[in-house]
């Protein structure tokens, strides 16, 4: 019995197959209707799709930059041992100067059981950072090296919050404009950090 119920849909199936009568105008227009209803709402998910992630990926690299300018000004800062903040001038949103009047210096070992540490003046050493403009597009340099990203900050500012004459404490606060040079996309961040 199986044997025949087997042999009659091979045959079915064979007749199918080697039919030469094609589709009909009926099944023609069901297939296009059901491919104009479903094939605009795919694209439309495809589209909103690859907009989100490059909407999502034009911010992560707009932070991206951001962060890197301000962790690259923490590192500077660890390292360059300033005693003071200025503004550079009342006109200059984008520029604090960092000074350094006094160094540290240790007397060599005479046969006592400790070293002596004492301040001793220096010249009048200063780094600054501040924005300055490279092809057409703000950049952050500090001390005249160039902490290049492709963002554009073009509207950043810094400014200090002292307490104390000169500014020996303070809260540098960096605000930051930053568009994409590509898309017309401006993103708006603080970074702030004490001393």
């Amino acid at each position: 019995m199986i044997k025949l119920t087997a042999r009659v849909l091979m045959e079915k199936l064979k007749v199918k197959i080697f039919d030469n009568k094609g589709i009909t105008l009926i099944e023609l227009l069901i297939t296009l209707t059901i491919s104009a209803i479903l094939l605009p709402v795919t694209y439309g998910a495809l589209i909103t799709g690859y907009k989100v992630y490059e909407k999502v990926s034009i911010d992560a690299q707009l932070r991206e930059d951001a962060d890197y300018v301000s962790s690259m000004v923490m590192k500077h800062l660890y390292s360059y041992p300033f005693d003071s903040v200025e503004e550079c001038t009342p006109e200059q949103t984008g520029c604090i100067k960092f000074v350094n009047n006094t160094e540290k210096s240790v007397s060599s070992y005479s046969g006592k059981s400790f070293y002596e540490v004492r301040d001793e003046d220096v010249s009048h050493d200063e780094q600054a950072l501040e924005l300055i403009t490279i092809d057409g597009k703000e950049q952050w340099s500090f001390d005249g090296e160039i902490l290049a990203t492709t963002s554009d900050f073009s509207g950043s500012t810094v400014s200090t919050s002292c307490t104390s004459d000169p500014c020996t404490d303070a809260m540098i606060q960096m605000s930051y404009k930053v568009t994409h040079p590509q898309f017309n996309k401006t993103l708006q961040l603080e970074s702030r950090f004490g001393f």
